[in-house]
């Protein structure tokens, strides 16, 4: 196989229409509060992003789907159950599934997943990877693309730039997970951390552009450019540039 380059690697991809299935934002709302009830209160506007990131990049029709930090079984749970034709499973490295939640979850310790090869057709990280120590990064995501055969894998993460990415990050990451028991130790990736991870994974990524995840004035301060969405593949699963 030829080395891939980091021109070949994460490759931007226009953002394709939303599927007609999805649910309106109203109905995805009632959803999402019927699960925490927080989200009667306060619009969903972020997680409401993730899940129409999630519907444009994951495969049409029929697949296995594995949630890696699936965390509070919310996102599994709203994929298994507005996703047509979505079977989801959960796995996470503690259990804090909400008790609505109705997806089979695994309790694994990081880097081993507890399934066969090609158990699944794809698999979810959304907002993990950033928490996941930088040296156990691409033995984790090994093990993954080992369970779905090659992937793809769609990963919803960030982007750091700069010293003051890495500082609003932080803040967002205490903000949004410390009320819910989730992690908040993590380290950033850069452009160039994603290069690298697909070089050495022998993977290329598409990447949509950025999604509306925060409004104009909360936008203005955590600039939505600091949230990537990409779907992963090992390189002899997609296309790959005449050249390569």
């Amino acid at each position: 196989m030829s080395v891939l380059t980091p021109s070949q690697l994460v490759k931007p991809i226009a953002r394709p229409e939303e599927p007609a299935w999805l649910p309106s934002d109203e109905q995805l709302i009632d959803r999402l509060a019927s699960h925490q009830s927080i989200y009667r209160f306060r619009k969903p506007r972020y997680q409401i992003q993730l899940l129409k990131d999630l519907a444009t990049l994951l495969p049409a029709g029929d697949c296995r789907v594995l949630d890696v930090g699936g965390g509070s079984g919310l996102v599994a749970e709203m994929v298994a159950t507005t996703f047509p034709g979505k079977r989801v499973v959960a796995v996470d490295v503690v259990n804090r599934v909400l008790p609505s939640v109705g997806v089979p979850f695994h309790t694994f310790d990081g880097q081993n997943l507890p399934f066969e090869n090609s158990s699944f057709d794809c698999a979810l990280l959304c907002n993990v990877l950033h928490h996941v120590k930088v040296g156990q990064r691409h033995g984790l995501l090994r093990e993954i693309l080992r369970v779905t055969g090659g992937g793809p894998l769609i990963i919803k993460d960030h982007v750091a730039r700069t010293r003051l990415d890495h500082f609003r990050l932080a803040w967002l990451d205490l903000a949004g997970n410390a009320p819910f028991g989730g992690m908040v130790e993590a380290e950033y990736l850069s452009g160039t951390d994603w290069d690298e991870l697909m070089r050495e994974l022998q993977c290329v990524a598409e990447q949509l552009p950025s999604g509306p995840y925060r409004g104009w004035a909360y936008g203005m301060l955590f600039s939505n450019r600091l949230e990537t969405c990409l779907r992963v593949a090992a390189a002899k699963t997609v296309d790959m540039p005449a050249n390569a």
